[in-house]
């Protein structure tokens, strides 16, 4: 069971995410976002979490803009969250692409059976602290990876997992003490419950 957690604006969290075995972090450069960092800070975040796969989230980025991100930063993954068309993502290049769907209507559904992406986060919207679809997103999951996001914490992770079998859990406002502070006690508590010490799954 893959561990991603987003929304990280400090090196220390970074850190604490390391020690604890997560296999994703993920820094958010989407103006208006509450857990908002600069291009520049996000190197820094990834810098200080070397053992854990770093992960850019952009919303409806100006392509040009985002491939010079790219190309400074090199994140192993992209993480598109906003209407991004699949023609966008085919011209990405020297990084993985991963889109977030709603999965609020039929067509989003489609939209992300179809997507070009590695990877598929099943979400509420980004930011809502609210869970997602989790019987389209189980769809979704026989057909696709799927990382589950969306309202997750250590309390409810257990009931999404065996709701939903995804390949991971994305977690965001599950594990902070405020916006954009993460709580370490949780990551931990997260990366205990899923086994990442011992380099088990769940």
């Amino acid at each position: 069971m893959l561990l991603k957690i987003c929304g990280i604006t400090r090196e220390e969290d970074a850190q604490c995410a390391a020690s604890a075995h997560v296999d994703f972090i993920g820094a958010i450069i989407v103006p208006g976002s509450k857990r908002q960092v600069t291009p520049e800070q996000a190197a820094r975040i990834f810098a200080a979490a070397p053992t854990a796969h770093s992960v850019l989230v952009v919303r409806d980025m100006e392509l040009e803009a985002l491939q010079d991100v790219i190309d400074a930063i090199h994140p192993y993954a992209v993480q598109l969250h906003g209407s991004e068309p699949p023609e966008y993502a085919s011209r990405i290049t020297g990084t993985r692409i991963w889109k977030a769907f709603n999965l609020n209507t039929l067509d989003d559904f489609s939209l992300a059976i179809a997507y070009p992406a590695e990877m598929i986060v099943a979400d509420s919207g980004g930011g809502t602290g609210k869970p997602c679809n989790w019987t389209r997103a189980a769809q979704l999951a026989q057909m696709r990876p799927i990382l589950l996001a969306g309202g997750l914490s250590p309390d409810n992770i257990q009931s999404a997992i065996d709701a939903v079998h995804p390949v991971g859990i994305d977690l965001a406002g599950g594990v902070e003490a405020a916006p954009g502070i993460k709580d370490h006690g949780k990551i931990k508590r997260v990366a205990t419950l899923l086994n990442k010490d011992s380099g088990g799954i769940l």
